[in-house]
């Protein structure tokens, strides 16, 4: 069977963000599982270069490009053109099409398509997402503005092409939940559940990097992630009052390239929260970290919080579980499904201090939570991932329901 894969959302250096580092992963797992489909790497162009993963030998492989990015191509009408030219799938002799971004605009009529789903944020939090400015009435904002507005006109037709999928992988149970929510009629039975999985542990042991021994890191908090509403990261700062009345030398760090971006409003907000606090001192705001600060921040936090209101799958908590790092979140969405009973699950939306002073002052409970939290996370593992696609992939491509 020939497997076609759609890569041109991992082009322009994408790889290790969101849905690129999802592929990444997957494909290096699917290389490991399965030598006997051919996968067709699509890109958009000639020129551009598939990502360099790491396969296994035994793994076929072969590239294909469409027919460039239409008007996104000229230097002057690209301001104009919400997306490239459409993929003409059934051109290419592929049995099944695996779309992992659906914002990625494909032409199809008879190859069954495998898409994915992650979340539905931008409709579940229509005001905070969706609200678009005019800013102002130069042709540069009025060109922006008009954009925006078709951009999401665009991302609700797309939503809806999830009725005509074949299948459907769900990183989660919540989203697939909310996936037959928002469209009405999907069929459930095609809906894929595959649990996304953590990577190699960071290196824990790693030595502490001179960035980090500036900040006399000695008992604290940790975060890792993006700054925008949903994070919680404002209320969260405000509730380290209550923590300081008991344990006044609690540090926090929060890290993560959108935590210093002073064009993130919510990032501002948490750095003007910080400097009002009582410790302003004993907030640390950093931006990007290495992977071996990561471990290192991982492998000595006293806890790691993550005080999101909503999530597709969360992640960095079942990365921080894996590097053995107790966790405190809240019990919202997917989150429960990825902790289950190894992490402590704040009621949504309530203060997270009495759970972190609880876990502050109880070290049995962490070492219970370190020990629970490395068994939970072992649970997901890409290799699971990857058989449970392949499974959806090779279905679709043998059945004859589901095609456009």
């Amino acid at each position: 069977m020939k497997i076609g894969v759609d890569l041109r959302s991992l082009e322009g250096g994408a790889q290790h963000r969101g849905i690129g580092r999802y592929a990444t992963e997957l494909i290096q797992a699917l290389s490991q599982v399965d030598h006997h489909n051919e996968y067709v790497f699509f890109v958009s162009h000639p020129k551009a270069v598939p990502p360099e993963f790491k396969l296994h030998p035994k793994f076929m492989t072969s590239a294909a490009h469409g027919r460039g990015q239409g008007w996104r191509g000229v230097k002057y009408a690209r301001i104009l053109a919400i997306t490239g030219r459409p993929l003409s799938v059934d051109s290419y002799d592929v049995d099944v099409f695996f779309q992992i971004d659906m914002t990625q605009p494909i032409r199809v009529r008879s190859t069954p398509v495998v898409s994915v789903v992650y979340d539905l944020i931008p409709f579940l939090y229509k005001d905070m997402y969706q609200k678009v400015h005019l800013g102002g009435y130069t042709p540069g904002h009025l060109i922006g503005y008009s954009r925006m507005r078709l951009q999401w006109t665009r991302y609700y037709q797309w939503l809806q092409r999830y009725k005509d999928s074949a299948r459907i992988i769900s990183i989660s149970e919540h989203s697939k939940r909310d996936l037959m929510k928002f469209v009405p009629g999907i069929d459930p039975e095609k809906i894929i559940v595959t649990p996304l999985a953590a990577g190699g542990p960071p290196p824990t042991g790693a030595a502490q990097s001179e960035r980090l021994k500036k900040l006399g890191l000695k008992h604290f908090l940790f975060y890792v992630g993006g700054a925008d509403p949903r994070k919680g990261l404002v209320a969260f700062t405000k509730s380290m009052e209550v923590v300081w009345q008991k344990h006044p030398d609690t540090q926090v760090v929060f890290a993560g390239k959108e935590v210093l971006a002073e064009d993130v409003p919510e990032a501002v907000k948490l750095r003007k929260t910080a400097e009002a606090s009582s410790r302003p001192k004993q907030i640390k705001r950093l931006g990007f970290i290495s992977d071996e600060e990561l471990g290192w921040l991982y492998g000595h936090a006293a806890a790691f919080i993550w005080p999101s209101r909503y999530e597709g799958f969360g992640l960095p908590i079942l990365e921080a579980m894996q590097a053995g790092c107790p966790v405190v979140t809240y019990d919202n969405s997917s989150l429960p499904e990825v902790t289950g009973t190894a992490a402590l699950l704040v009621k949504d939306g309530k203060s997270m201090a009495p759970a972190i002073i609880k876990l502050l002052d109880d070290e049995s409970l962490r070492k219970r939570l370190v020990k629970d939290g490395k068994a939970q996370a072992a649970k997901f593992t890409w290799a699971k991932t990857a058989k449970a696609t392949l499974v959806a992939l090779e279905a679709a491509g043998h059945s004859k329901t589901g095609v456009k």
